[in-house]
């Protein structure tokens, strides 16, 4: 008979139930062996270990299981048609930013199209987040990033209620933004390690670079300045031109966010790709004086609120269901995880882990 994994709590472990995965102590080691039929002896171990919580085998009949198979079989169909089409929009991307920085031309509608064709592939917002929590590719990043960052720019720009006009410029920018990085040797651009000083006054240079690629094109001005100034902070911290608040285009501001956002979540050959609760609350900390808590805010409750009644896998190794996202603490959300309901506004050591 076919079985579905469940984690549930060791005070719901009953005599008779099998293991779906290992019981292992604090120290890694296997205490119980998986595939073990719970005995009154094996709940005696997991107490006296202190184990929290166990997976077992939910056995189901083969009806519901071939449903739930073939909810899992339409998804991952889903996502390795996204994954495919979003592949074969990488590639044009590259060539139509290779064609830039070498001084060609632009065709807006062209550009426009590679985004807005992946967008209308999802149901949802929320599967877009999906599949790029899953996209795990470290091949040519710059192009991958811009990628993704401007179709976040695009459903930000719906959050935020822009016009369609407004949503298609900022697409465009969040495509563009970081073209100056091409002319940037990609041994400092992927460089594992941390950068010297000479290494990331050339990285600072890209925005300048990338604005002097655009600026006599024939394309909106917010388009240029979103590029010109991406990296800005509204303390005057930022760079090329330590702008502050007022100084700092609109389109800069949101692009700003959105790129420190995909970059923390992405694999990236000097980091493992972060948690989105973990970056919700690394802004949270971190980004207030630096980054327009105007966007901000409206950022981080829609990032979260898209991961609303999704699996997830806590600090400490539970593995739970996201219930509730706090407007103000969009980092801490309530989590059911069967033995009990966490509310981690109230267990600050706790973070989410993990999408699974």
């Amino acid at each position: 008979m076919n079985y579905i994994k469940k984690r549930i709590s060791i005070y719901d472990v009953e005599v008779g139930m099998e293991l779906a995965n290992d019981v292992l102590t604090e120290n890694g080691l296997i205490l119980i062996p998986s595939n073990s039929i719970i005995t009154q002896n094996h709940i005696f171990k997991m107490n006296l270990y202190q184990i929290i919580s166990v997976d077992i085998k939910e056995y189901i009949p083969p009806r519901q299981y071939e449903l739930f198979e073939e909810e899992n079989i339409l998804y991952n169909k889903k996502f390795i048609k996204f994954k495919d089409r979003y592949d074969e929009n990488r590639k044009e991307l590259k060539n139509q930013l290779n064609n830039i920085s070498d001084g060609g031309n632009i065709n807006i509608d062209d550009l426009l199209y590679l985004s807005k064709d992946l967008l209308r592939t999802l149901k949802t917002k929320s599967e877009l987040f999906n599949y790029l929590n899953h996209l795990k590719s470290l091949d040519e990043y710059t192009y991958s990033h811009s990628l993704n960052v401007s179709m976040l720019c695009n459903i930000f720009g719906q959050w935020l209620h822009l016009d369609k006009k407004e949503i298609d410029n900022l697409t465009i920018a969040g495509l563009l933004h970081d073209i100056g990085k091409l002319s940037i040797d990609v041994d400092i651009i992927n460089k594992p390690g941390k950068l010297t000083d000479e290494e990331f006054a050339i990285i600072k240079k890209h925005p300048e670079i990338g604005y002097n690629l655009v600026k006599n094109l024939n394309i909106p001005e917010e388009i240029k300045l979103g590029i010109l100034m991406h990296h800005e902070k509204i303390d005057g911290s930022g760079y090329p031109f330590h702008l502050k608040d007022t100084q700092i285009h609109d389109f800069a501001k949101i692009i700003s966010i959105v790129d420190i956002y995909d970059a923390m979540t992405s694999v990236r050959s000097y980091h493992k790709k972060t948690s989105p609760f973990k970056v919700i609350k690394l802004f949270e900390q971190e980004s207030y004086g630096l980054l327009d808590t105007k966007y901000l805010f409206i950022f981080l409750q829609h990032i979260a609120y898209n991961y609303l009644h999704r699996e997830v896998k806590l600090t400490d190794g539970q593995i739970g269901k996201i219930i509730f996202i706090h407007r103000m603490t969009p980092s801490k959300p309530i989590v059911d995880v069967g033995e009990a309901i966490i509310d981690m506004q109230d267990e600050m050591s706790l973070d989410v882990e993990e999408i699974l």
